[in-house]
């Protein structure tokens, strides 16, 4: 208590102005109203060598006085060590848990870029293998005979035009020998293939009344689309256009294709081989619920008409794209890769990069694992055969197909089930 005993000397005197009286006593103060000692409890009483009691507030108002006049002197604090761990402040741990958020965040940072580059790579060779496709001026296609509030659509649905046409090298005509929608249905994970026959009745803007198949020869890809958001009233996204050369180099680079063949098909391909291949080669089929076939044979078999009818030809073509898809599962990225220098060359389209970037990396994930789902139009028992100034043609009611057709690929309600 030295530095107060200092501090004091420098005044001249202190003098309890309320209660020094003749009986001071000199180690006491007296509540000269009660005659009780008051302790309260901000006071500490401390024994000085002169007796003089002191303050809790007055050692306050003291030291920092003394503080002011003094230089200040770095002093040593010892903290003592608590007797349990109940008395260990929880803020001494903040530093373990700061380290341990930030080991996480490291980590979650470190996934967060080997995602973004996998995705990286997967546009880089969706992008490569965009840029080995044969692409159609970039605009958007505008259908002028019916408005965009007469086509049915869905953010979640994607219509994509397949067209296989059979012109040969020095043609200039294309004939379209495949016209299918497909559907990537993502609302119920669903792809589903709508295939229009050949020999359909319908109304082509601009033509009248014929054959579908007419649509191509006379106006090509852009008439086809018209035609069927015209008549159907299903809007299409965009299309793709494969010749026969593709759709052989895709199978041959898959391994080849599994399909079902019945004895009947197996005998008319054996008979009147020599009337569709393509290099000469004499080719043998089986029958069987999963036949193996090359890209030739395969081609063969999607192709026969005189032996049925359309209706079959149209299956035929749904089971081997069916097939195609199954061998695709199977197959890794790079293989599929080294098959696109082949195949792609011979596929038109007018998807944009960055649209195929989303199909691709879309499909590699989601898509090629859809189950597939499968339609011809003219739907089975809503047609008839007719004679008309085109020769025979299947006349249906269209609107009501379109309704059909409509609930099959928005509503998921397939008319066969």
């Amino acid at each position: 208590m030295a530095k107060y005993d200092e501090y004091l000397n420098n005044f001249d005197e202190f003098e309890d102005i309320s209660s020094r009286s003749d009986n001071y006593v000199d180690d006491e103060y007296e509540d000269i109203d009660t005659g009780r000692y008051d302790y309260d409890d901000d006071y500490e009483y401390v024994e000085e060598d002169e007796g003089i009691p002191m303050s809790k507030k007055a050692k306050m108002a003291i030291d920092n006085d003394i503080q002011q006049r003094t230089e200040p002197k770095p002093r040593k604090v010892s903290v003592l060590r608590p007797e349990s761990d109940d008395d260990i402040d929880i803020s001494s741990k903040t530093p373990k848990k700061k380290k341990r958020l930030s080991l996480r965040k490291k980590i979650l940072r470190a996934i967060g870029i080997f995602f973004l580059i996998i995705v990286l790579l997967l546009a880089l060779v969706v992008l490569s293998i965009y840029s080995k496709l044969s692409h159609a001026e970039e605009s958007q296609h505008v259908n002028q005979y019916i408005s965009e509030e007469e086509l049915h659509s869905d953010k979640d649905v994607i219509n994509i035009l397949l067209l296989g046409v059979d012109a040969r090298e020095g043609e200039t005509v294309s004939r379209s020998d495949t016209m299918m929608i497909v559907s990537i249905d993502k609302n119920n994970g669903k792809m589903k293939i709508t295939s229009f026959l050949r020999d359909s009745y319908v109304e082509i803007p601009g033509y009248g009344w014929t054959k579908l198949n007419a649509a191509c020869s006379r106006g090509g890809v852009d008439l086809v689309w018209d035609t069927l958001e015209y008549n159907f009233k299903i809007k299409i996204d965009n299309y793709m256009k494969v010749d026969f050369i593709a759709f052989e180099e895709l199978i041959d680079a898959l391994g080849g294709v599994n399909v079902p063949i019945t004895d009947k098909e197996a005998n008319y391909l054996n008979e009147t081989w020599y009337e569709w291949t393509l290099t000469g080669n004499q080719l043998t089929y089986e029958s069987g619920d999963s036949v193996h076939l090359n890209g030739e044979e395969a081609l063969m078999f999607c192709r026969i008409r005189k032996l049925d009818s359309d209706f079959e030809r149209t299956r035929r073509q749904r089971e081997t794209i069916s097939g195609i898809k199954k061998e695709m599962m199977h197959t890794n990225p790079i293989e599929l890769l080294k098959l696109s220098n082949n195949v792609l060359p011979h596929v038109e389209t007018d998807i944009t990069s960055t649209k195929m970037i989303k199909l691709g990396i879309g499909a590699i994930f989601k898509y090629l694992h859809y189950d597939i789902e499968s339609l011809g139009v003219p739907i089975d028992g809503t047609w008839h055969s007719e004679n008309k100034s085109a020769g025979s043609c299947l006349v249906f009611d269209i609107d009501e197909t379109a309704k059909t057709l409509y609930n099959y690929i928005y509503n998921d309600i397939n008319p066969l089930q």
